[in-house]
């Protein structure tokens, strides 16, 4: 692979890396469009394009999450209880979901952004006009919301190729009504857990032969290996920097993430 598309796949694993640290959205909206790109320039076509780009995005979303979570742990903001209860869900849902794409042909993108970007108008609006009160919730209506979260988490997780953050987070703040620091840290945690059953579905498909060395079924190691040689000291900082930060200017650079990610998806369409 030519040692530019290296230098960028590097770059864009850093840039991944810093926002899974900060804002606990995995780095899939950084990943998916870096992928997208890189693998299309080196001879990757559709229909299994989708597959790679899912498949190894994933793999550095794993790597950003896991980085960031142990950063968290060492900052003392890590809560397994959240964690377990909302990954209990959101992996057979995004199991399912990427099980069906994996193996057939019904998928359609176009539809799903559609969807997606009317999701994420919603959530924006929600986000930056609905004022939330943070406060202490039951333990049993956590548990059940928890799940919930969870559940549409993974579908979507599955069905975009990102880590889930992006809707895990506002669920977070507006359903359950957690603070945005801790819904980071619970995210950034429910994030790897979700991705070890994917990363082996996707690991052991029966997928195309590339003239990439070291493949493994859809993953390339060639591919993501660099993106998580870019994110290995970028995660730690954005965790760091999300512990010092006010709960107001995430929320502010959590939106405009948002509104990135809606234009990045009308493009598409476009």
């Amino acid at each position: 692979m030519d040692y530019t598309l290296i230098l960028l796949l590097l770059v864009f694993g850093a840039l991944g890396g810093f926002l899974s640290g900060l804002l606990g959205v995995g780095g899939g909206i950084i990943f998916v469009p870096i992928l997208s790109s890189v693998l299309s320039t080196i001879g990757f076509e559709d229909p299994e394009l989708a597959k790679y780009i899912l498949a190894n995005s994933f793999a550095g979303t794993f790597f950003a999450g896991a980085i960031s979570t142990r950063k968290q742990y060492k900052l003392n903001q890590f809560y397994p209880k959240e964690i377990l209860i909302t990954a209990a869900t959101a992996i057979p849902a995004s199991l399912l979901i990427s099980y069906a794409i994996a193996n057939g042909s019904w998928y359609n993108q176009r539809g799903f952004n559609l969807f997606f970007i009317a999701l994420l108008l919603l959530t924006l609006v929600r986000f930056l006009w609905v004022k939330t009160t943070v406060k202490n919730i039951e333990p049993q209506t956590s548990f059940w919301k928890l799940m919930a979260t969870g559940s549409f988490t993974g579908i979507i997780a599955g069905l975009s190729g990102l880590g889930g953050g992006v809707i895990m987070i506002p669920l977070f703040t507006q359903f359950i009504k957690i603070n945005i620091k801790k819904a980071a840290a619970i995210s950034i945690g429910v994030i790897p857990t979700m991705m070890i059953p994917l990363l082996f579905m996707y690991g052991s498909s029966d997928a195309p032969e590339s003239h990439l060395q070291g493949q493994i079924g859809y993953l390339l190691p060639t591919v993501f290996l660099p993106l998580v040689a870019g994110l290995l000291f970028a995660a730690p900082m954005g965790v760091s920097v999300g512990q010092k930060a006010s709960s107001k200017y995430l929320r502010i650079i959590f939106s405009i993430l948002i509104f990135v990610i809606i234009l990045k998806t009308l493009w598409s369409i476009l």
